[in-house]
């Protein structure tokens, strides 16, 4: 690994636990029939263009009902669309802090603004101390941006505006495509595949090991 002296980490998955399931769950108990209507709105690239800023929470929220053929409300909408969390270990709470003190740290997260804000809110709130600010120097989203990973794009937007060297900043995820497209603008890349957990790339003091 060379000098890094930046990390870039993926938020679904290295550092919070997810699982698409519970959104499922979620609508289901609010009397959707269809199996999996996440997969449904996926496939027809709602979730993209929500994660882009293609398009509102109004208008996410009606095309969804369109979709899904249902009637239930944008508050429902919104519940289920947050209920995908399944853990926030207390080891990655106390992790980021410590690596934050020897690198500058980013999060990057292909994230509506209806998740963006809880996942924010969520961070602070399960860790009990202000996780985000002692942290990172920025976590970024992609409906903020108007990209998404693994576009190059949106790796490049992190680089210029917080003026860091490509070769000496490390982007971590746990999805190979994303990692790609953080190579094509000549990041240092992880794939984190299971079962390695982020805390196995770090000593305890929060460095990096070699």
């Amino acid at each position: 690994m060379p000098n890094i002296k930046n990390i870039i980490f993926d938020l679904c998955g290295p550092i919070i636990t997810i699982d698409i399931k519970l959104i499922d769950r979620r609508l289901h108990e609010f009397g959707i029939t269809c199996e999996q209507p996440y997969r449904k709105v996926y496939d027809l690239a709602l979730t993209k263009r929500f994660e882009a800023n293609e398009i509102t929470t109004d208008e996410f929220c009606n095309e969804f009902r369109k979709i899904l053929n249902t009637n239930i409300t944008s508050e429902q909408i919104c519940d289920a669309w947050n209920s995908l969390i399944v853990d926030f270990k207390r080891e990655h709470q106390q992790l980021f802090p410590k690596v934050h003190k020897h690198y500058h740290t980013f999060v990057l997260s292909n994230s509506d603004v209806v998740n963006a804000e809880y996942f924010t809110e969520y961070l602070n709130s399960k860790a009990g101390f202000d996780f985000v600010g002692q942290g990172f120097d920025e976590i970024f989203f992609s409906y903020k941006i108007g990209e998404r990973k693994p576009s190059p794009k949106i790796f490049q937007h992190i680089l210029d505006k917080h003026n860091l060297i490509a070769t000496e900043t490390l982007f971590i995820d746990d999805c190979e495509k994303h990692c790609l497209g953080a190579k094509e603008v000549g990041l240092n890349t992880i794939w984190l595949q299971k079962p390695t957990d982020i805390c196995e790339l770090f000593n305890d003091n929060g460095t990096l090991k070699q």
